[in-house]
């Protein structure tokens, strides 16, 4: 099938406006399809709400924001060593009717095509990946919440964890969000605040589906797995942190070779992001306030809309705050007049 060339404009991490010339693949589902940038042959992979989409669930509209979001914040952090183990935001255009962001294309195959097909170099190999990218998003201060099979894919050499649609930051409220046995207890529960201890027994679920290619419904036997001992303890009440699982994996801790630091321009364009957004959802006509539904949005997403006020709660006039101090002046004026006669 032949793809005729078609503009497409978005906005940069950076905040700069660009227009490039792409080919476009059908749309695989509602949600996503891969677009090839003439000019240079990058891949990039555009994920957007569609019309009828967002018109049925408001929130889809929250989640692609954070994911711009946060895509920005990796980069703003990571963009001298950026880790193959995360995607890679290459623009976003939000304001649209159909808003979009563009991810650098994927790495790899979904893991759930390697359920108990990895050999011993491999399982080692993808527990240290998968941690590894744990512990990035850690040292970022970022909680991914939705590391499951359907977010994690292996090129067998790294993982590359996808969808930040969900992130938040690590100290943020937990919400009740995802399922066993991938979503940690608390987590579910909606208890406490997001922590990287979140993310680790949600990687330990995956490992362990992917090397064993058994299913499970809550916290899985390892006694009988030795090469899944390095992560025997992320299910417990006291987990370890991802240095010390990626030691006890003979690996070294990533953060030691990628320097965590802060980009102005890119810091420029987060800003500028965030400004676009809260001027989207200043007070328009006579809205009224729509939270998004909470297990699907991300914290720092949510839109705020005006809420009317009504006819017997409206302000006083400016002037009516001088009417005492005139009331005063003339009652003196009087009793001036009064004693001088």
């Amino acid at each position: 099938m032949v793809m005729e060339p078609e503009p497409l404009d978005f906005d940069s991490p950076e905040g700069d406006p660009v227009s490039w010339e792409v080919e476009a693949e059908p749309w695989h589902d509602p949600f996503e399809r891969r677009l090839t940038h003439l000019a240079s042959g990058t891949r990039l992979v555009q994920r957007r709400v569609p019309r009828a989409a967002g018109r049925d669930r408001e929130y889809l509209y929250d989640l692609l924001e954070n994911e711009a979001r946060m895509g920005v914040r990796l980069l703003t952090r990571l963009h001298r060593a950026y880790p193959p183990e995360l995607t890679r935001l290459a623009g976003h255009s939000l304001d649209e009717e159909e808003p979009f962001v563009l991810l650098y294309d994927y790495r790899g195959e979904p893991v759930s095509r390697c359920f108990g097909k990895l050999l011993i170099n491999d399982q080692r190999a993808l527990q240290a990946s998968l941690v590894r990218a744990v512990r990035i998003l850690s040292a970022c201060d970022i909680v991914h919440r939705r590391i499951e099979p359907a977010t994690v894919r292996w090129d067998d050499v790294t993982v590359q964890l996808t969808d930040l649609s969900h992130a938040t930051l690590a100290g943020s409220r937990r919400l009740r969000m995802g399922e066993a046995p991938y979503a940690c207890p608390a987590q579910r529960a909606g208890e406490g605040v997001a922590s990287t201890a979140d993310d680790l027994w949600s990687a330990g679920m995956v490992i362990y589906r992917t090397v064993t290619g058994r299913e499970i419904a809550e916290v899985p036997d390892l006694s009988g797995v030795p090469a899944l001992q390095p992560i025997g303890d992320v299910f417990s009440g006291s987990p370890p942190s991802a240095q010390e699982v990626l030691a006890r994996l003979r690996m070294p801790d990533p953060m030691q070779a990628i320097a965590v630091e802060r980009d102005l321009g890119l810091e420029e364009g987060r800003a500028a992001f965030d400004r676009a957004r809260a001027a989207r959802r200043e007070p328009a006509g006579d809205e009224e306030r729509v939270a998004p539904e909470p297990s699907d949005v991300g914290e720092g997403a949510t839109r705020v809309h005006h809420v009317p006020v009504s006819d017997d709660q409206q302000p006083p006039p400016p002037w009516a705050r001088w009417l005492p101090l005139a009331v005063i002046v003339v009652l003196l004026a009087v009793l001036l007049w009064v004693v001088t006669r």
